[in-house]
């Protein structure tokens, strides 16, 4: 009887994991829906994947399923996001953002770029924002913030002695 109950537990077991296996994760490619809250379709998606499992492109149809835009992923060596740069369905970046890290893995600035617009930069302590700066079309800082007190405050921007040190030989 023993004998009898291992084997059916056992076999349920395999069934377990074999099923945990198969998701309703879509190949990479396939062609899906987005939905709303809903459960309206609200256009349709393509994602990519590395071997990490991580989103290298996310290309992104409207209801109408006509090709919209698409995204590209990019990581470093630590499987951390570096990078995404949105374009239209015609192949012309839009913007971009970019990640860097400190040493201990936290997110250490994030940078937004548009040709249009010009580019703004976070920087971070600890995870947290510290510092906002905004530039122009043509990187000229044009607004510098830091953030206390959980408010966003304009302040003179730091030197470039104090901001970057130059490395010596």
């Amino acid at each position: 009887m023993i004998r009898k109950l291992t084997a059916v537990l056992s076999f349920c077991l395999i069934c377990l994991v074999v099923l945990s296996g198969c998701s309703a994760k879509p190949a990479d490619g396939e062609y899906t829906p987005i939905k709303d809250d809903s459960g309206a379709v609200t256009g349709y998606e393509r994602k990519y994947h590395n071997d990490n499992g991580d989103v290298t492109r996310w290309d992104v149809y409207d209801a109408s399923q006509q090709y919209d835009h698409y995204v590209l992923y990019e990581y470093d060596s630590n499987n951390r996001l570096v990078k995404e740069t949105y374009y239209l369905a015609n192949g012309i970046g839009e913007y971009y953002y970019a990640y860097s890290y400190d040493e201990e893995g936290n997110l250490a600035e994030k940078d937004y770029c548009t040709a249009k617009n010009g580019s703004e930069r976070l920087r971070y302590q600890n995870g947290v924002e510290s510092e906002r700066m905004t530039y122009d079309r043509d990187d000229n800082l044009i607004k510098y913030e830091v953030y206390r007190n959980d408010a966003w405050t304009e302040a003179e921007p730091p030197t470039e002695s104090t901001d970057f040190t130059e490395p010596t030989e």
